[in-house]
């Protein structure tokens, strides 16, 4: 066995390669505020992981989509796990991204030289909620497709080109087959490989400056390894001990009835991260010719 492990170490660096990654330094220790950024990355990989199995039952046709979700969830074997678990992490991921947010400004890491690599952090932020969006019309149901119509809606108030912008998000005039398969090419393919070159650079440039020290002074130096694994593993098996609760709880999560679009519905919302923008333009200030400030700018 070491045979071999020197025989693979010897042409990848393995070695060195894992004692970079274990073995860095931590001024002022570990801490349990730095768990944020691994429970986000384990997060991610989660929904990679569900979201590839997902697809393996999904047809992403407006004629079959709903019909393949409800297989999912009440006939594929596991389905509802795997959904429940997609579903209800994605529901923590916005939690979860506000909390290393306010981590990085508590401890001033979007100051320099770290400035580029809050700004990455910043696009990561915008990519996951585009994520979310995307993936609330997949299951072609009247909560996700009246919902994501008000959502879209909205992009016809951009100036300018906000028509011609619209047409291209949904794919026509008409909401329809091209709008879930464009929601479902931005879902599954374009934003995921743009998150992971993302992440792979935020990471990068994470270890290159290293963790913005809280005090260091006040406690010794200590490596990555053991005790802020420690503390990374159990804040991500809390993470998914929560999720978990969730998915057997509510037995996966909900499926409402098939897109009508001669039915309105009436309780068309957005999920709970964007109903501020929902709320926010209900406010008179916003009625009228100022509909755009509330929608496009201020946002």
């Amino acid at each position: 066995m070491k045979a071999l492990f020197d025989w693979i170490d010897h042409r990848t660096g393995i070695r060195s390669l894992t004692k970079d990654v274990l073995f860095e330094n931590i001024p002022g220790g570990s801490r349990w505020r730095y768990v944020w950024g691994s429970t986000l990355t384990f997060a991610l990989f989660v929904q990679f992981v569900t979201g590839a199995f997902l697809w393996m039952g999904y047809s992403a046709s407006s004629g079959d989509a709903w019909e393949s979700v409800n297989y999912i969830q009440n006939e594929m074997t596991g389905g509802w796990l795997l959904r429940g678990i997609h579903h209800w992490m994605a529901q923590a991921m916005p939690i979860l991204l506000l909390l290393h947010l306010m981590q990085v400004l508590v401890d001033g890491a979007y100051k320099a030289p770290r400035e580029v690599n809050f700004w990455f952090g910043v696009i990561l932020l915008k990519l996951v909620l585009a994520l979310s969006l995307t993936g609330y019309l997949l299951p072609w149901d009247q909560k996700g497709y009246w919902a994501t119509k008000v959502a879209t809606n909205l992009v016809n108030l951009v100036p300018f080109i906000g028509p011609e912008l619209q047409k291209l998000v949904v794919g026509g005039t008409d909401y329809g087959h091209h709008t879930l398969t464009r929601f479902f090419a931005l879902h599954a393919g374009v934003l995921p490989a743009m998150i992971v070159l993302l992440v792979i650079g935020h990471i990068y440039l994470f270890r290159r400056h290293g963790i913005t020290p809280a005090e260091p002074k006040k406690k010794k130096d200590a490596y990555f390894w053991p005790d802020q694994v420690f503390k990374d593993a159990v804040a991500c098996l809390a993470v998914m001990a929560t999720v978990m609760f969730f998915v057997i709880w509510y037995h996966g999560a909900h499926l409402s009835s098939p897109a009508d679009p001669s039915e309105p519905f009436s309780a068309a919302r957005p999920d709970w991260y964007f109903l501020y923008l929902f709320q926010f333009l209900k406010l008179p200030a916003f009625a009228g010719n100022m509909e755009v400030w509330g929608a496009i700018y201020i946002p």
